[in-house]
């Protein structure tokens, strides 16, 4: 088979990831929801009202003269269901009804009753069987009785809290439920609802969160569907015990939800506890879902050989809880057994799905021929048994695209696509798989030459995701900046307008967490507008949705006896905040998560500034070039890998990181990457002051000053035509973030000027043992052992206080520079704020899980746990700075797993806690350098210069004086190169005073070893 063009391979990569992200239903209800009055009919044993109406007539081996639906605490799904036969009522009828026969059989598929009835009276001694049950959807405690009536036997289930209503209406004592003396059969149903202290109310807000949760899942918003299986799950939690199997369908729920948003470890975690629990869960299809589940997990991470697996279990699984005549191709018509059976129903459901999922699996694997007759299964599947439904049918199109694309049948998938989207219009009406579906149609209407056709589905599905405020990934959007750019070059006249929606277009694409951190600092800033009481609010919403994730990460581990109580408070408290926000800053939702056009992000920009925007794909991406309101675009022909491979080249050549010392720098990648980004743009460039950058993947790892504009001798490094000595340089997470900064206008009103930390007192050795035990984390202990302490940062953080006029009592050093100190209510009163430390990389430490800043343990500590302030405790840190120096090492670096997506972990809390800028260091910085760079930026800033061009000016004169007052070899980028601003911060750092030139430092040590 030859090889696919790029543009295919990468578009049925698309196809199949988006396939894989939404479970099937858990279960099918089919109860008539409550309507209208109905008669009362006394309290259920919690005390709610309850009352009965009319209904269904459900199958009896004996004629229903009359059936009742019974609602209690305004549930409005039946609590209880009680129906009055015609027939005799001697101890052998009474039995026969409670063992077997249709209404048993009816009970079974709903419930799990292990126990044999048990004979017993309800008030008045009237005989009486009783049935204690589980209910298989949610395990909620089930009471069955079957009564010897005063006028012929009586049949009724329901939850146990509804057994004394349903006494009351088997005796004759319509009204008076749980109003006179206990009978046997209600103390024993009591008897049983003592641990359990619950309502229906309780059952209906599971069932109702769980529905949500489906719902919200189907509609891919994947967090507000976390939200709601959390919800469901803590309402199991609060009455059966943390580890009842039959919690196990909200978690594996939740799980795949995890998985879907690439939370692989939390999602694992999660499965793990469902392994335990699936084998006991009353719900029959639990263990067949778990398989289905974690094979989705698998397919979101790429695993497609680990998925067929996991499917193919799961699809055998599912198979035996089938009615064998719907799994027959030659059967006719609807199986009654299904049409009753809500746990068959799921199966089939779930069958259906897997064999879909099954399909796509295939499908990466490079077998596509396999994978269209198991989709036409599928849907087979859901005609025969009259479940078929839009959501179901828009998914199976879309994956028999996914299979036509991969055969070259171009037209045919696009047809596919473009029916698919519009069953989801009418299942789920402007939602993301519908935006999705028309990324998708439009790619491949490309692949089959309809362009005109293509750029209507794009421009269909932009509006869904502008509505929604939601995002892509990477190869979808690069799909319609193509169209775009195709059409602007067939139409001269409408070419600006058309690079100009492509402006708007590359920014609903998305990559990782980090921009949604800078985006909610900077709406907080954006909103407050000078109103700190307006920035206050904000801040308590966000301060509340941390809140909750912590409680729910900590009861993902298993619950504590308080944790229920500590997470409806927080709920509580999110609640309140969000109403405040409401009404104090009603813009602050769209501000958060709109994307801005061209024309306004021009306003932002000054007269001599030019933004960058870039996005990278796997086969190519695009550079785009705003300057006084005109977008160019230039198409770029490395793949994200090629500029990968550069990227991590140029950094090798500036840094030796084994030594922290200067790399055998050459020239050619700095080159390359220059004429591939910014060399076809240069006419655009002419009379720039300020280049304003938004990187996207590894170019994130990498501070654009770095970038060669023309041939470099590296034995004379002080020449080489470095884009820094032409431009001041910005990085900005986002277009949006760099408007909404801008558009606040406003300085920090901290009254103080400037907070210093360094010279940690590093962890002793005993210290780390501790912490990081030889049996898990010797290597940990190791690499944690490597962190020396930094005398050389004492002059930087002094020099810096003097430069910004702030007293001796502004800094923390040594012992003094704790995380007490750090999170000091105090540090939130200064306008600079400035760590010159280690810091850690997430993952570098596998005993350490978040990224963390070294600062001194406090005297007698145990352990050296206290020496790693995490990224969450920073999380609570209440900051108004306008910048933040992380002068630690490869703070703006690498990122770990990662491959520098956004900034650090740590970059993104401290955007978090109200940073407007940072100045963050991409590797060790070498002492004397730091002292140099830190010390003339501030310098200059106190002169009036801007912060980048503040930065620029400092790192200039590494060139400037290199071989005079300056070591020749400073002229290497491993000196000057390191800083690098990310964010605004034009108004940073203003002083007091000025401070005269700084001395030249001595060479000194690098500080930082192990670092971010």
């Amino acid at each position: 088979m030859s090889p696919l063009p790029p543009l295919r391979a990468a578009l049925l990569l698309l196809l199949a990831l988006a396939g894989c992200t939404r479970p099937p239903p858990e279960a099918y209800r089919q109860s008539a929801a409550r309507s209208g009055p109905g008669e009362p009919v006394g309290q259920d044993a919690q005390g709610e009202s309850c009352i009965a109406q009319p209904g269904p007539r459900l199958p009896v081996d004996m004629p229903v003269l009359r059936a009742r639906d019974i609602y209690c605490g305004g549930w409005t799904q039946p609590a209880a269901r009680v129906l009055q036969l015609s027939g005799p009522t001697d101890a052998a009828t009474l039995e026969r009804l409670a063992q077997g026969g249709l209404w048993r059989t009816w009970l079974d598929q709903r419930v799990l009753c292990t126990a044999p009835p048990q004979a017993t009276t309800v008030a008045g001694g009237l005989p009486a069987r009783l049935l204690a049950c589980t209910r298989r959807n949610g395990g909620w405690p089930h009471l069955a009785l079957v009564v010897a009536g005063r006028d012929g036997p009586v049949v009724a289930d329901g939850v146990a809290t509804a057994a004394p209503v349903m006494e009351s209406l088997a005796a004759g004592r319509s009204g008076q439920g749980g109003g006179t003396a206990r009978s046997e059969a209600l103390e024993i149903a009591l008897r049983r609802l003592s641990a359990q202290a619950f309502s229906a109310k309780d059952v209906g807000n599971y069932e109702d969160l769980m529905g949500l949760g489906r719902e919200l899942n189907q509609a891919e918003k994947f967090a507000a569907a976390e939200d709601a299986y959390r919800a469901a799950l803590a309402v199991q939690q609060r009455v059966l015990k943390p580890d009842d199997p039959n919690t196990v369908g909200a978690i594996m729920a939740l799980a795949l939800n995890l998985s879907n948003v690439g939370r692989a470890r939390e999602a694992e975690t999660l499965f793990a506890r469902a392994e335990a629990l699936a084998p006991r869960a009353a719900d029959p299809t639990a263990a067949a879902r778990l398989l289905h589940y974690q094979g989705l997990a698998a397919l979101n991470a790429g695993q497609p050989d680990k998925a067929l697996d996991l499917l193919r279990r799961a699809e055998a699984r599912y198979a035996a809880l089938v009615p064998p005549s719907v799994l027959d191709p030659r059967s006719l018509g609807l199986d009654i057994a299904l049409l009753a059976d809500p746990s068959a129903q799921s199966a089939l459901l779930g069958l259906s799905e897997t064999r879909r999922n099954v399909a796509v699996a295939l499908t990466r694997l490079g077998r596509a021929n396999e994978a269209s007759s198991l989709v036409e299964q599928s849907r087979a599947l859901l005609t025969r048994a009259g479940l078929e439904q839009g959501v179901l049918t828009a998914r199976s199109l879309r994956t028999e695209a996914t299979a036509a694309a991969r055969l070259g049948e171009d037209r045919v998938a696009a047809r596919q696509l473009a029916a698919a989207a519009r069953r989801f219009a009418i299942a789920a009406p402007g939602e993301r798989p519908e935006a999705v579906t028309l990324f998708l149609a439009g790619q491949q209407s490309v692949l089959a030459g309809e362009r005109a056709r293509a750029l209507t589905e794009f421009r269909a599905g932009a509006a869904i995701l502008r509505a929604r405020q939601i995002a892509l990934p990477v190869e979808l959007v690069l799909g319609y900046l193509d169209a775009l750019d195709t059409a602007a070059r067939a139409d001269a006249a409408r070419a600006d307008e058309l690079r100009a929606e492509m402006f708007t277009a590359m920014q609903l694409a998305q990559r990782g967490s980090t921009v949604r951190f800078v985006q909610q600092a900077s709406a907080r800033i954006g909103v407050a507008a000078g109103d700190p009481k307006v920035a206050e609010a904000v801040r308590r919403l966000q301060d509340a949705d941390q809140t909750l994730r912590a409680l729910f990460a900590e009861r993902d581990l298993g619950a504590s006896p308080d944790l229920d109580a500590r997470i409806s408070a927080a709920q509580q408290a999110r609640a309140e905040a969000e109403t405040e926000v409401a009404a104090a800053a009603p813009g602050y939702r769209q501000l958060l998560l709109s994307a801005v056009d061209a024309e306004t992000t021009a306003k932002a920009l000054a007269p001599n500034e030019v933004l960058l925007a870039m996005l990278l794909g796997s086969d190519h991406g695009w550079v785009l070039a705003l300057r006084d309101g005109r977008v160019s675009a230039s198409r770029l022909a490395l793949a994200e890998a090629e500029v990968t491979k550069l990227v991590m080249a140029l950094r090798s050549g500036v840094v030796d990181e084994r030594r922290s010392a200067p790399g055998n720098f050459d020239p050619a990648p700095a080159q390359q990457l220059y004429a591939a980004l910014l060399k076809p743009l240069e006419p655009v460039l002419e009379g720039v002051e300020t280049l304003t950058v938004v990187p996207d993947g590894p170019l994130l790892a990498m501070p654009f000053g770095l970038l060669l504009a023309g041939p470099a001798d590296p034995a004379h490094l002080e020449a080489a035509p470095f884009l820094i000595r032409r431009f001041a340089i910005e990085h900005i997470p986002s277009a949006q973030t760099l408007v909404t900064l801008r558009a606040a206008g406003t300085a920090s009103r901290a009254p103080r000027p400037y907070i210093g930390f360094g010279d940690f007192v590093p962890p002793t050795q005993t210290q780390l043992q501790r912490s990081f035990p030889q049996d898990r984390c010797a290597r940990d202990a190791e690499l944690a052992a490597g962190l020396v302490r930094l005398p050389g940062t004492r002059i930087e953080v002094d020099l810096a206080r003097q430069l910004t006029g702030a007293g001796p009592g502004e800094v923390r050093l040594g012992g003094d520079f704790t995380g007490a100190a750090l999170k000091a209510p105090d540090v939130g009163q200064h306008r600079l704020i400035h760590l010159a430390t280690h810091a850690l990389l997430p993952g570098e430490l596998s005993c350490l899980a978040e990224p963390a800043i070294v600062v001194s343990a406090p005297p007698g500590a145990a352990d050296a746990d206290a020496a790693f302030v995490r990224a969450s405790d920073l999380l609570n840190l209440k900051l108004d700075a306008d910048v933040i120096i992380l002068s630690a090492c490869n703070t703006g670096g690498p990122g770990g797993a990662g491959g520098g997506e956004a900034l650090s972990g740590l970059a993104r809390a401290f955007f978090y806690t109200g940073a407007r800028g940072l100045l963050v260091t991409h590797w060790a910085v070498d002492d004397a350098a730091a002292v140099l760079t830190v010390g003339e930026t501030l310098r200059r800033q106190e002169r009036g210069a801007s912060s980048a061009a503040a930065l620029r000016a400092a790192q200039l004169v590494f060139f400037e004086e290199a071989g005079r007052r300056l070591p020749q070899a400073y002229a290497h980028p491993f000196y000057w190169a390191p800083f690098a601003l990310i964010g605004d911060g034009r108004g940073v750092a203003r002083t007091t005073r000025s401070a005269g030139r700084a001395a030249s430092p001595e060479t000194g040590a690098a500080h930082g070893g192990a670092a971010m």
